[in-house]
């Protein structure tokens, strides 16, 4: 993985399961860096990715990370750095494990061949105050089984305008008490931008969209609908992606 040619570059995310949506309190949380890496897998080859991933952790790699994946085989990754200086650090400690590890690195990374279609990373930095936690949230980490992420392409020059509406969205969600968090990012590096992205989660994808009706509903759906066609109107592209968090492809660390 010397200089991202392994599996990936992104190692690593707080001991929070679930950084990526919003079951975790947003208002307590501070602005956070994180590396990503998206790894676009080829649909046949899935289950070969995913034993070299395997591999790596039982090799030892060296970082904790934390592996989401969507239902059209996009996989992330993330780690929390405190600054652009800490993928320096990453690469150089995963250069010299790569070499410890030796020929069983090897042969993972020839595992590896012909499964990706292509991978990027980029910087993203986690906003609290755009995100959004209920006081009672109605589930625990562990039974967030489904999670939708939605990407808003911005407008150039409507960044100022996009977070005003977030804002609003947040005041009426909090004045409601509205029973559906999410985490809210703005992309750095690695992309097209200016890209912001959130994620919401549920126990199911019925779960998930039978309580957002709940949600609009108790927000008001007059209210809703303007804040949302304000939204819309400050981007040139929206793509929604659902998948989940897979513990099973992350290296957390040992209690």
């Amino acid at each position: 993985m010397k200089n991202k040619a392994g599996v990936f570059l992104a190692v690593g995310l707080l001991s929070v399961l679930f950084v990526f949506s919003g079951t975790t309190g947003a208002q307590e949380q501070k602005s956070q860096l994180y590396s990503v890496t998206e790894v676009i897998v080829k649909p046949a080859m899935v289950a070969q990715f995913e034993a070299a991933v395997k591999k790596e952790i039982e090799l030892g790699y060296p970082y904790p990370y934390s592996a989401y994946s969507t239902d059209d085989f996009y996989y992330y990754f993330l780690v929390p750095i405190e600054n652009y200086a800490g993928i320096d650090a990453m690469n150089k400690t995963e250069g010299e494990w790569a070499a410890k590890a030796g020929q069983e690195y090897e042969a993972m990374m020839k595992s590896l061949a012909g499964t990706v279609e292509h991978y990027r990373s980029g910087v993203v930095r986690f906003l609290p105050e755009l995100s959004y936690a209920p006081k009672k949230p109605r589930l625990k980490a562990e039974e967030e089984k489904f999670i939708t992420w939605y990407f808003a392409y911005l407008e150039f020059g409507k960044e100022k305008e996009f977070a005003d509406i977030c804002r609003q969205f947040v005041d009426v969600s909090k004045s409601k008490d509205t029973s559906i968090g999410w985490n809210m990012y703005a992309v750095q590096s690695g992309t097209e931008m200016p890209l912001y992205f959130w994620a919401e989660g549920g126990k199911s994808a019925a779960e998930y969209f039978a309580e957002n009706d709940k949600v609009i509903k108790k927000m008001g759906e007059e209210k809703f609908a303007e804040l949302w066609s304000k939204s819309m109107a400050t981007l040139r592209k929206y793509e929604i992606k659902t998948g989940r968090l897979r513990p099973d492809l992350s290296n957390m660390p040992k209690k």
